[in-house]
């Protein structure tokens, strides 16, 4: 089983440096979202915190549309290695240029699928490194612990702040993270730009 399990992963590793990732589709709605025989791993956090440049990281193509515009990303998106593990980017939460109606709509699709989703590794929940954690990311916490999912926090953006920014930052978030069992205590330093942090980003989701 364990000789198994390491040639899967190996696999997987390969099929990561192929660039092998493929958009699979996006959802509007939880009656049209793929089939669930495979892992699926979240992102998510508030707008513009840099979710769709951290997967074209992750994934070394330019899958997720970037925009410097909040609210960009307005559906579930599914991104794949065939057969293998699937990354889905959430819609981002907090401002947006879009009508009360619209935010509703993204709201609801995003808890209609975290409360119905069975194959759910984990979830990534990115904050901003040089804002730390605010009033919606808090809501997201809390919302995440209701529904029992396993998650990580990752500080996105940590090239625009310098070493004593970061540490207090980190800290303050560590100090939080120690306060909850459902909050894994690894937190996750990134930059996109520069791609900091990226290979073991890659590294812990393969061990999930």
């Amino acid at each position: 089983m364990f000789i198994e399990k390491a040639r899967t992963t190996e696999k997987i590793v390969s099929q990561l440096s192929k660039n092998s990732y493929f958009f699979l589709k996006s959802s509007t709605s939880v009656k049209n979202l793929p089939d669930e025989y495979l892992n699926e791993y979240c992102f998510w956090g508030k707008s513009n915190v840099g979710k769709s440049s951290l997967l074209n990281s992750l994934t070394k193509l330019k899958l997720a549309k970037t925009s410097k515009t909040p609210g960009r990303t307005t559906t579930l998106n599914f991104f794949e290695i065939k057969n293998k593990i699937r990354f889905v980017d959430l819609p981002g939460y907090g401002y947006a240029k879009k009508s009360k109606q619209e935010i509703y709509a993204w709201n609801k699709l995003i808890l209609d699928y975290l409360s119905i989703r069975k194959n759910i590794i984990s979830i990534f929940l990115l904050i901003d490194s040089r804002h730390g954690l605010k009033e919606k990311d808090h809501e997201a916490v809390n919302l995440i612990r209701n529904f029992g999912l396993h998650f990580y926090f990752i500080l996105t953006k940590v090239d625009k702040i310098n070493n004593e920014e970061l540490n207090t930052c980190y800290n303050k978030l560590k100090n939080f993270v120690n306060t909850y069992s459902e909050i894994d205590s690894k937190i996750f330093c990134t930059s996109s730009k520069k791609n900091v942090g990226i290979k073991e980003l890659k590294n812990i989701i393969l061990e999930l």
